[in-house]
């Protein structure tokens, strides 16, 4: 990070500089509550995933062509394909996932940063600099 970066100052990132990606600017104090959030959120999504996984498939109801159709849609719809509604879940608990580790890793890194100021607050105070 050479002068002049903006990089995490939170003004401007992914904006105009050819970058798409999505930045989010939290406050330090609020990185313990935001990723109790996603964690919370995470565990609602990984039961509900449960759930699915054990109920959400039909067995076919009677022994007819329009049975089999129907059971054969359903299912592809909501478990089997990739773009499925299970799928789906699971695609947004990945999400969730990666939200609560890149938090974890940025409340790590805040706190690296808290403990190198005061060393060096300390240093600074005690020396007379």
């Amino acid at each position: 990070m050479g002068a002049g970066s903006n990089q995490g100052s939170g003004q401007g990132q992914g904006q105009g500089n050819g970058n798409s990606s999505n930045v989010l600017v939290v406050e330090p104090g609020a990185v313990p509550a935001l990723r109790d959030a996603f964690a919370d959120a995470l565990a609602k999504v990984d039961e509900q995933i449960t759930l699915a996984d054990a109920d959400l498939r039909v067995a076919r109801w009677a022994n007819d062509p329009v049975s089999t159709v129907a059971t054969t849609a359903f299912n592809e719809r909501a478990v089997d394909a990739a773009e499925s509604a299970l799928g789906m879940l699971r695609a947004y608990r990945q999400q969730l996932s990666t939200a609560v580790e890149t938090l974890d890793r940025t409340a790590d890194q805040y706190q690296a940063s808290d403990e190198d100021n005061s060393v060096t607050v300390g240093k600074q105070e005690g020396t007379g600099d």
